[in-house]
């Protein structure tokens, strides 16, 4: 109160006792009785409300009840002549949720409906008065609306607070505007074959449920009709263009006037990029560290192996579990498949490569035994193989290479194992000079063409090779789809 009376007379000691601006004692009165904000926006800014002229609104109201009297909802306008055309605006408020699970997305929009009936023309109260009336919900109920339905929706609701989202328009020649504010959930079939370098096309769809063509045609208000709001902004998608037709369709019970506006959608891969495709490549690439490793460290080169196949299972199995259960392949599982493949053959190299030294190291530890050869020298100059310590582990019996036979009246126990022939077994009439030497045969292995540390070095190189060769043919070809 004390702020009211300090700009009261702030007000009055400015305009002085004898101001050009004189206010009655009664719009005096009407300034102390409001709120502190209301003066804060000063007397300037205070019109003078338009006089109340009651028998205006008695007139509208007899207007409106002469209408209603006299008009019978279940009727289409214009029964039994030319079906009545429809048309219709969207102004798109929001897009939201694009679900590639559920195959839908939701869209908030004010649905605008134009059509003309005669029996609700009227006219003016006034010639200066404007021609058109803004009327509650509540007079819906009381005229024929089309039946005006959403084919491709799975849900949607009327907006009521903090009351109905709505109102009807009439003028004085019958012409009735309604607009309705609705979130409809509709339908968008996508094709994910090249997910998440796609691009999806949906659609919403609107028609009268039960007038056929004989009753009702939908038209496009203008070439303009359907407007998205310059603040819609997408987090996974870019709104490429949008556009709509107008088209019959045929059902069991007839033929029936549909519009249709659709939606372009192409994906943001920039989510993608950094939660699946760079995690992916550098899990690819640390299991290439094996490979500088030494071949010997058999627990670290595994460990990485391992490691990373389990990672890249994981990052595959979380990634698909947000995506539907489509029965094709999208071109993220080509890459994950090929980044898995990748990570497998990297730890499969390193088994090659344990298989190779182990075969590498028996057959050097088979050079090392190499075989020692025995021999009986006689004075003939000729000579009687023993056999080798390898022989004898295997318990082949000893070949003769020539038999020790001596026609010149002493023979040579033959019953007796070549192994056991000693100067002392032989008949002393004999006379032949038997003496013991060592040879050593060469041993026939089979040579490994393919070594380990080969196997590195190819792998050092085939392996980034082909991951960027194959980066390149992957984007190249999904990035144009």
């Amino acid at each position: 109160m004390v702020g009211k009376v300090v700009v009261l007379l702030g007000m009055l000691l400015s305009v002085g006792g004898a101001s050009k601006v004189k206010y009655d004692e009664n719009f005096i009165k009407e300034v102390s009785s409001r709120s502190d904000n209301e003066i804060e926006y000063g007397f300037d800014n205070m019109v003078p409300a338009k006089p109340y002229d009651q028998r205006l609104e008695l007139n509208v109201s007899k207007i409106l009840d002469s209408l209603i009297a006299s008009h019978d909802r279940r009727i289409r306008p214009n029964y039994g002549g030319a079906p009545t055309e429809v048309n219709v605006t969207a102004h798109i408020i929001t897009i939201s949720a694009i679900s590639e699970v559920t195959m839908d997305y939701t869209i908030d929009l004010y649905l605008r409906q134009f059509w003309r009936d005669t029996r609700l023309a009227f006219t003016s109260v006034r010639d200066d008065d404007t021609t058109k009336l803004t009327v509650g919900i509540d007079m819906v109920k009381s005229i024929w609306t089309p039946d005006t339905f959403f084919p491709n929706e799975k849900k949607s609701f009327f907006h009521d607070t903090t009351s109905h989202n709505s109102f009807l328009r009439i003028d004085n020649r019958g012409n009735v505007m309604r607009s309705i504010r609705l979130t409809v959930t509709a339908n968008c079939p996508m094709n994910l074959h090249t997910f998440p370098l796609d691009e999806q096309l949906c659609a919403l769809e609107i028609e009268s449920y039960g007038y056929s063509t004989a009753d009702i045609i939908y038209h496009w208000h203008h070439h303009k009709a359907v407007i998205i709001d310059e603040n819609v902004h997408l987090a996974h998608f870019t709104i490429e263009d949008h556009f709509h037709v107008e088209r019959m369709i045929s059902l069991s019970t007839g033929n029936y006037s549909r519009l249709t506006t659709y939606f372009k959608f192409k994906r943001n891969i920039g989510f993608y990029l950094i939660q699946v495709y760079l995690p992916s490549s550098l899990i690819v690439v640390i299991s290439w560290v094996s490979f500088w490793l030494n071949r010997e460290a058999t627990q670290a080169r595994v460990a990485i192996g391992v490691t990373t196949v389990l990672t890249q299972t994981t990052l595959m199995t979380s990634t698909n579990a947000s995506l539907p259960k489509v029965s094709y392949v999208k071109s993220l599982d080509i890459f994950l498949g090929v980044c898995f493949f990748i990570v497998f053959a990297s730890l499969l190299e390193y088994a090659a490569v344990g298989y190779l030294m182990k075969r590498q190291r028996s057959s050097a530890c088979r050079r090392a035994n190499s075989q020692l050869v025995y021999y009986y020298e006689f004075e003939d100059q000729s000579q009687v193989r023993l056999g080798s310590a390898r022989e004898k582990r295997r318990g082949a019996s000893f070949r003769r290479t020539h038999s020790p036979q001596v026609h010149n009246g002493g023979v040579v126990e033959q019953g007796l194992p070549l192994i056991g022939l000693s100067p002392t077994h032989s008949h002393p009439s004999v006379g032949a000079r038997m003496s013991m030497t060592e040879t050593i045969e060469p041993h026939n292995t089979k040579l490994f063409l393919v070594r380990p540390s080969q196997v590195d070095l190819f792998s050092r190189v085939a392996f980034p090779l082909f991951f960027v060769l194959f980066h390149i043919a992957y984007w190249a070809v999904y990035a144009n789809v």
